[in-house]
Parts: C-alpha cells; structure tokens; sequence
C-alpha cells in the first residue's frame, strides 16, 4: 500500500432529529441572548411547530322542546246524551292521550259554591266529634290540613251516625247542599267508564276491581300554595284503588295535571270538570289508557276564606263483563281443543270407520 493510499472511509448516516431549540447564550449584562433574535426563532419555529387541520363539528339546530299536549274539553251535554258521535271518540282518545280531559258547563257554578261553603261547618266541628267520627275525618299533611270523606252510597247507619254526632243541623244542611254536585260529578264517572269500557281493545280480566268504594273527597288546605306546585319530584300517582277522579270547582282555577309526558298548566273554568284516568284503568286496559293526576294550584291570602277543594273518586265495582268490553267481546278468538279431547275424537272417528268400511 502507497504512502498515498487512504483508509477506507465508513459510510455514516446521519439520523434526522427534530431540531432543538436555540440556547440562551449568556453573554454581558443587558445583551440579548441568541434565542432572542427573530430570524432564528422564526425559523425555529416553522420547523418544530405542526398544527393540526382543525374541523368543526356541523352546526346542530336548535330544537325547542315540544308543548305538552293540551288537554281537550268535552261537551258535558254531548258527553251524558248517550247518542252523540263526538263524545265517546273524544274521550276514547283523551284517554289513550293524555289519560285526562274536561266536561264543560257540567255543574252551575253557584250550585258549586253553596255546596263547598256548607262544607265548611263540617271542618269547624269539635275536635272530640271529629275523633269519633275517625272513618270521614282524616288529619292530613301540613299542605293539606283536613279530610272529609263521604263514601257513596251512603248506609242509612252512616248518614244516622253523622247527623247525631255533627252538631245542630250541620250535616243535613251539607247533604241537602251537595247531593246535587256528588250526582253530577257521579253521573259524568258512570258515562266515561261505560265509553271506555265498550271500546277497550284488550281487557285484563272481566271486571274492575272491588278495592274501595266510591268517595267524595273534602280538603281543607292550610298553606299559601298546593303541594305539586311546592314539591315537583312528590309522587302524585293516582290511588290504584279507584278508576277515575273528578275535580270541580265553584271557581276559575288553575291545574297542575301530571302524566307520563310531563307537567301541564292550564284554566279550568268555575263548574266545569277535570276526569282523569287512574291507574286501575290503566292497568285493566294493559295501558291502552293512560293514568294521569290533577291537582288545583290556588294562593291564599290572610283576607281570604278557607280554601276547600272538592274531588270525586270513583270505583265502579258493580260492573262486570256482562256490561263492559262489549267491543272486545266482538273479536272472534280462536279456540283451543285440549289433548284428551282430541284423543276422544280420534277413538269415535275410528270406530265410525271400522263399523262402515270393515
């Protein structure tokens, strides 16, 4: 090998790493450091920094939440007449609705009023009566102070224990008063459940349950507001034990009516009618009908008098199938033959045939 000749060089490869910051360069007080100067930095930067491609997501409209449905009136001379063809399709689809509706003009206003006002004798009755009658009267919550419970039909022992025990003429003056409105109120119930009861699809058993018996329902709040409106996560399902409930009064009041669609606000005018389907219904239709619950929202004022709601619950227990589902009664059903039944008609078939042909 010549003096000239060289090694062999090896081939070197040169790794691509990201560059590296420019370092501070300390130099004399006051002096700016390398980093500082912009083409350096700029240059830096163009080649460390990759910005993503950014897309937004797509624009999503708005949408308001839809209003609850309204609840729709009836005609109480269409809804009682019995031979009117807007009445029963009208609470046919109330009911698979919204499981509530109103009865217009049901029950003179005045007539309302004169009946809630003689009710109140009935709450200002000793404390002492209101303990021995304990089956009418019921102490209820601090929204709902007091309870009047007037089961329909009466006994003649019930009506003779309420007449002795209120005082004076408390008590015939109140049936006098309110036998009217309680047969309006139970008149309208009777109606709607035989519209229900004719156009049901698919019944569960052949009658309603026997649970209770009906009640007109007296309460005398004693707070400044109703307790749906104060707690709205209280339950305020209907009692399973009635079939419907009917709310009246002498006065334009609002209503808080709960479904499984929500809450709903809305007038209900003096002497017309709220009927809501209660979960009996519900579930003897297999939920065809839908339940809802009712309730007057009201303000009180130290001037005003005491606020008395009026609701009546109905249970119709004397209605069996030979007077309900009348329609579903009408669909042919198909029949089954049991197994010892089909080996009964096989032994005479071959008897038959080895007595002719053999």
């Amino acid at each position: 090998m010549t003096a000239t000749s060289r090694d062999p060089r090896r081939s070197r490869i040169r790794a691509r790493v990201p560059q590296l910051a420019p370092t501070p360069i300390r130099t004399a007080r006051g002096s700016r450091s390398a980093a500082a100067d912009e083409r350096v930095l700029a240059e830096f930067l163009e080649a460390s920094l990759r910005v993503p491609d950014l897309v937004l997501p797509p624009r999503k409209r708005f949408e308001f939440p839809s209003p609850p449905t309204p609840v729709p009136e009836i005609s109480a001379q269409a809804l009682l007449s019995g031979d009117s063809a807007a009445a029963p399709p009208a609470v046919i689809s109330a009911a698979a609705e919204s499981g509530a509706f109103r009865v217009a003009g049901a029950v003179d206003a005045r007539v309302v009023r004169d009946a809630i006002e003689a009710s109140g004798a009935l709450f200002a009755a000793p404390e002492e009566v209101k303990r021995e009658l304990g089956r009418w009267f019921r102490r209820g919550d601090p929204v709902a102070g007091e309870e009047f419970f007037w089961f329909r039909p009466a006994s003649p022992g019930e009506e003779g224990a309420l007449d002795a025990s209120l005082p004076g003429s408390t008590y015939r003056v109140f049936r006098e008063k309110i036998d009217t409105v309680a047969s309006k109120m139970e008149d309208v119930a009777k109606r709607v459940i035989t519209v229900l009861s004719d156009n049901v699809k698919n019944p569960k058993g052949s009658a309603l349950s026997r649970e209770a018996s009906s009640i007109l329902c007296l309460t005398l709040y004693s707070c400044s507001m109703s307790k749906t409106c104060q707690n709205e996560i209280a339950s305020t399902d209907p009692a399973n034990s009635h079939a419907l409930s009917i709310l009246l009064s002498g006065r334009d009041r609002q209503i808080c009516l709960r479904n499984q669609g929500g809450s709903t606000f809305f007038s209900l005018p003096a002497g017309s009618m709220l009927v809501t389907i209660d979960k009996q219904i519900q579930e003897w239709s297999n939920g065809e009908f839908k339940s809802a619950a009712g309730e007057i929202l009201f303000e009180k004022t130290v001037e005003q008098d005491p606020f008395i709601s009026l609701e009546f619950l109905y249970s119709p227990g004397d209605l069996h199938l030979s007077e309900v589902g009348r329609h579903a009664r009408c669909i042919d059903h198909p029949k089954l033959v049991s197994f010892r039944d089909q080996i009964l008609i096989a032994l005479v078939l071959l008897s038959f045939f080895y007595l002719f042909w053999c």
